[in-house]
């Protein structure tokens, strides 16, 4: 008896150390999942035995899966997904449930409130028919004629308020319940679990190592441009919005943010012989006169593997130098993973043919060089908020355009040369004129570069005849008609250019200007 007591408790204890949820040590988080790192130290027995981890994410990759045991041979490795065990409710689900019932047992309350006032209220018009008695005294018919003018507006008065605020309970409670539904969709109801099969040669203190690729998270990236004035480089920032739906709290762990997808699959690529043919002339003239997408995706389907099996993927790497905490289900955490000061030129810029509006544009460069993948951005000038932009690193200029707002500071104005504005007409045609007179005024204390956008029409019908005539320091692109004019203004100075045109076309044609 004594003996099986002794080897119950030895195997109980055994089941206690051998069910642990190792700590999560390292989380490298990718633009989609994530590769979780735990460490813990346990003791395993000597010969041939089962370590089982619990509380992982349901949601892991099993093929992904690495571990390492100190002192012993791993001889395989299982995972499954426990239904009949759950997490705990996250903390901002367990305060909305409190809450939702907190708010259940308040509906209750006004319930039967609003049924003593419909009880009360029922009483007293019941009790207002007494023309039915034979004999009525005067008194009484007085005292309660006084009682009902006094006591029912209150009554009515009660029972209107209970009901509305009933129904503000009412919509609270949906509100909430709504919350937590989405709140649950998040949180997982299942646990992950992986037995370990090993061998070891004694008993003794190790350490597991494990590590796995997990879905349901990643992050997304998201820009500030700050430039404070305009002989400053611009401060950019590059900052990860990680989020984590794995259904386990990351808690006080390493962090590091990896650009890119990693490959789940464990088997190594293998190339394919890659055979080039020449195509005839026959067969090119015929994909071409004919539009037969078989054909063409079979042959275009080569040269496109050829290319992906060849392509090399990188990936960049940010290690964060702070310990990192995100619950699972709690929306997304914004975290810096680079601060660099890029150089910028800055200039002004105006359409004023569309606005009198003067904007200040941010030529930044050496963003190419950045590791960034395409993502929002802010725009920050003098610590305001100027708006919202979109950075594509894929982009092939090497000149990152940035609009700062518009300044109050510079003025542009549009006149018309009303003497020059005029419509003729003879037996010839029509000839219609127009000119205008751009301004441009600093009333900054610096000298400024400003860049003014206007155009000319263009004709595309011989009938219809352009012809123009530019002030100097205009450039005319002739294939579109714009025109530019770049001009360095200094402080407190203006400057003025002129543009005409003339068009010419028969009687018969609307041309509209």
């Amino acid at each position: 008896m004594k003996f099986t007591l002794i080897l119950f408790a030895q195997l109980l204890s055994f089941t206690i150390i051998a069910q642990i949820t190792p700590r999560i040590k390292l989380v490298k988080v990718f633009s989609n999942g994530a590769e979780i790192t735990r460490i813990e130290n346990v003791k395993i027995n000597s010969g041939i035995d089962t370590l089982k981890l619990s509380g992982l994410s349901p949601f892991l990759q099993n093929q992904t899966i690495q571990a390492k045991l100190e002192g012993a041979q791993i001889l395989d490795i299982k995972f499954d997904i426990n239904h009949l065990k759950s997490q705990k409710d996250e903390p901002k689900l367990s305060q909305i449930k409190n809450q939702i019932k907190s708010i259940e047992l308040d509906i209750l309350d006004l319930k039967d409130k609003l049924s003593y006032l419909d009880l009360e209220y029922n009483l007293i018009v019941s009790n207002k028919s007494i023309s039915n008695e034979e004999t009525l005294d005067i008194e009484d018919v007085k005292d309660f004629v006084q009682y009902y003018k006094t006591e029912m507006p209150d009554l009515i008065g009660k029972i209107t308020d209970t009901k509305q605020q009933l129904k503000k309970f009412k919509t609270v409670q949906e509100q909430l319940k709504k919350q937590e539904f989405e709140l649950q969709k998040v949180q997982s109801k299942s646990v992950g679990e992986i037995e370990i099969l090993y061998r070891s040669k004694q008993n003794r203190q190790s350490k597991i190592e494990l590590s796995y690729h997990v879905n349901r998270c990643g992050w997304t990236p998201f820009y500030n441009m700050r430039a404070s004035n305009i002989s400053e480089p611009i401060e950019f920032e590059y900052n990860a919005q990680v989020f984590q739906n794995t259904g386990v709290n990351w808690t006080n762990c390493k962090l590091t943010i990896t650009t890119g997808n990693p490959v789940l699959i464990g088997n190594k690529p293998e190339l394919t012989p890659w055979r080039v043919f020449a195509q005839s002339a026959k067969n090119y003239n015929y994909l071409k006169n004919n539009d037969f997408m078989g054909v063409a995706s079979k042959l275009n389907e080569k040269k496109s593997l050829g290319k992906v099996m060849t392509d090399n993927i990188t990936f960049s790497s940010f290690e964060i130098p702070i310990i990192f905490s995100l619950n699972s289900g709690s929306g997304e955490k914004s975290i810096n993973i680079m601060k660099k000061k890029l150089p910028a030129s800055y200039q002004y810029y105006a359409v004023p043919k569309k606005s009198n509006g003067v904007f200040l544009i941010a030529q930044v460069t050496n963003w190419e060089k950045l590791p960034l993948i395409p993502g929002k951005s802010h725009i920050y000038f003098n610590g305001t908020f100027v708006g919202k932009s979109f950075i594509n690193p894929k982009s092939l200029n090497d000149t990152l355009d940035v609009s700062l707002g518009q300044d109050q500071s510079i003025l542009v104005e549009r006149k018309k040369q009303e003497e020059k504005c005029v419509n003729n007409s003879n037996i010839m045609g029509v000839t219609k004129s127009r000119g205008y007179d751009i301004i441009v005024k600093n009333n900054r204390n610096k000298l400024i570069k400003v860049q003014i956008i206007d155009q000319i029409p263009i004709s595309k019908n011989n009938k219809i005849k352009v012809s123009y005539k530019l002030g100097d320091g205009w450039v005319l692109k002739e294939e579109t008609g714009i025109l530019e004019w770049n001009i360095e203004i200094p402080p407190g100075d203006k400057k003025s250019i002129s543009f005409e045109f003339d068009i010419k076309h028969p009687k018969k044609f609307n041309v509209p200007l």
